[in-house]
């Protein structure tokens, strides 16, 4: 028996990475959405069911029972998708049955621009990497780092973008960007700002509520600028509209900029120069290295993080590997 816990983000595509892998792998499969986002789920029992799956291989439980998964001595492997923190306390947990653990958890990503970079990619990819989603992704774009050379022309190009995406309700065909999930997280994501504002930041666009979006947990595309390599809006994960930009003098300077963050999900290159892109994608300690790209994934990559971003593969036929245990079966002639 396996144990799947979904986040809110992307309730129903979450929960389809946690079923296909430990079903393809023979393996029976419990999984819990968010209590925030059940319901997507919950049909998908429901749809399960109607295909003929026999009772019992897919099992859906919402509400708060995380750790009673966690904990309970048949489930041998537990998948997260969520925050480190949750990480943190689900292996902890797993150590007393000494279960499997896969976690994919937090982000903060890297984009390094070079100086031979397409301003015009730059920040069309940015804005669609950064507020996707109203930037709730792990994977989001969050930390545009510019060659010195090319900042105030790259910097000017991301306002700009960030300025044009249409934030609006969610069913409207027009819109690019709707609310928060809840009002908890944009107090998150609105004290983040607030910091970084009186720790010297400067906010070139954004960092409201936009006008007319009084209901709802609307908040504007954010771009920040002079904050500190040290600062929580550098190291700590937003999960929102927000963005920052920094400035590096040379390759070894923007790798190290870069890498120094606890996270190590997803990043992004932007350059023309074949062998750097290649190089830096060696160096760079992101699971996902996209090169002139950000935030596509395919159902044949793999998916997972470095450092505090967890371990485990989902997507792929590897992700299928963390749901087999090799067994050695010796036969005497």
């Amino acid at each position: 028996m396996t144990a799947g816990i979904a986040p809110w983000n992307y309730p129903f595509l979450m929960a389809m990475w946690k079923i296909g892998a430990p079903l393809a792998a023979g393996c029976t499969s419990i999984i819990k959405p968010a209590s925030l986002t059940p319901r997507t789920t919950l049909l998908l029992g429901e749809i399960a069911k109607a295909a003929g799956l026999p009772d019992g291989v897919l099992n859906i439980i919402s509400g708060n029972v995380g750790p009673q998964l966690t904990a309970h001595p048949d489930v041998r492997m537990v998948s997260l998708t969520g925050a480190t923190e949750t990480g943190k306390a689900i292996m902890r947990t797993a150590a007393d049955t000494i279960k499997r653990v896969h976690l994919e958890l937090g982000g903060k990503a890297p984009v390094l621009v070079f100086e031979d970079a397409d301003a015009a990619l730059v920040a069309e990819k940015v804005s669609i990497g950064g507020f996707v989603n109203t930037g709730q992704d792990c994977t989001a774009a969050t930390r545009i780092i510019v060659h010195k050379s090319r900042l105030a022309e790259v910097t000017d190009a991301i306002v700009a973008a960030a300025e044009k995406v249409k934030v609006g309700m969610p069913f409207d065909s027009d819109t690019e960007m709707g609310p928060l999930i809840c009002a908890e997280q944009r107090e998150k994501v609105m004290g983040f700002v607030e910091r970084a504002k009186q720790a010297g930041g400067k906010i070139l666009t954004g960092g409201k509520i936009p006008a007319g979006f009084d209901k709802g947990y609307f908040y504007e595309p954010t771009v920040i600028t002079n904050v500190a390599q040290d600062s929580e809006v550098i190291q700590d994960e937003i999960f929102g509209p927000v963005l920052t930009i920094q400035s590096f003098d040379d390759e070894t300077q923007a790798l190290a900029m870069g890498n120094d963050v606890v996270f190590g999900l997803a990043s992004s290159i932007f350059t023309k120069d074949v062998g750097r892109a290649m190089r830096l994608s060696a160096k760079l300690e992101f699971g996902t290295v996209w090169i002139n790209d950000h935030t596509p994934l395919s159902s044949e990559t793999p998916h997972g993080g470095f450092k505090q971003s967890g371990f485990g593969k989902d997507l792929s036929a590897e992700a299928v590997g963390d749901y087999l245990v090799t067994k050695h079966v010796m036969v005497a002639l």
